[in-house]
């Protein structure tokens, strides 16, 4: 029988649509890496929305992690659950103004066609995902660090333009990570300069979209 555990979140603003993100875990860092090293992993592409693999050998993905590990399955539930995305959504609306009038919706709505998950993630060294924005499926994405300890050459780093003008670095002790709304300017980019495996897991706040009905004037017969 699965149990119920707690985890909790605190968003941190920090500046426009970036956010600190820090987990409170009911599980030490020994039992979740121990899940994580015994999961099945995937090449980032064969995952990815369209295929889009350009870490081939350095990044690979667990979605669904297996029934056994408890740890794993609570951290997913967790930010599967309509608790967290609403803490999410509320917390962007409150802090982040215009918000409405850029998607043209209430948070309301957007609760009502959105969905948030996690991609547990294995970046191994030389791992690098170079300065860039978001697809625009994805209203806000996020990290969770699994590292034990803080350190640039794991990190994330933002910046307010491709340029890399006003960088902020994200913290990568265990249970630390960032959330950001994706916009044009959220550059990102991070990587792995270590000589161990990165464990993380990156989060999404996705649009839900669906086909049009066949009978739409525009459906594409």
């Amino acid at each position: 029988m699965y149990m119920e555990t707690t985890l909790n979140t605190k968003f941190i603003g920090i500046r426009r649509f970036v956010s600190e993100l820090k987990l409170e875990l009911p599980f030490d860092r020994a039992q979740i890496i121990q899940e994580l090293d015994s999961e099945a992993w995937v090449p980032h592409g064969e995952v990815a929305p369209v295929g889009h693999n350009p870490w081939p050998n350095t990044r690979y993905k667990c979605l669904r992690p297996q029934w056994k590990h408890k740890a794993l399955t609570a951290v997913s539930r967790y930010f599967g659950s309509v608790e967290f995305k609403r803490q999410a959504i509320d917390w962007m609306y409150q802090e982040y103004h215009g918000i409405d009038v850029t998607w043209g919706m209430s948070a309301d709505e957007m609760c009502r066609r959105s969905r948030t998950h996690i991609e547990f993630t294995k970046d191994m060294p030389g791992f690098v995902n170079d300065i860039h924005t978001d697809y625009r499926q994805l209203i806000a994405t996020g990290m969770i660090y699994f590292s034990d300890h803080d350190t640039p050459d794991l990190s994330s780093y933002f910046y307010t333009d491709q340029n890399r003008s006003n960088p902020t670095r994200m913290t990568t002790a265990f249970g630390d990570g960032w959330w950001h709304m994706n916009s044009y300017d959220t550059w990102h980019e991070g990587w792995n300069r270590t000589d161990q495996v990165r464990y993380s897991g990156l989060l999404g706040l996705t649009i839900y979209t669906a086909d049009l009905p066949e009978d739409d004037p525009q459906f594409p017969h």
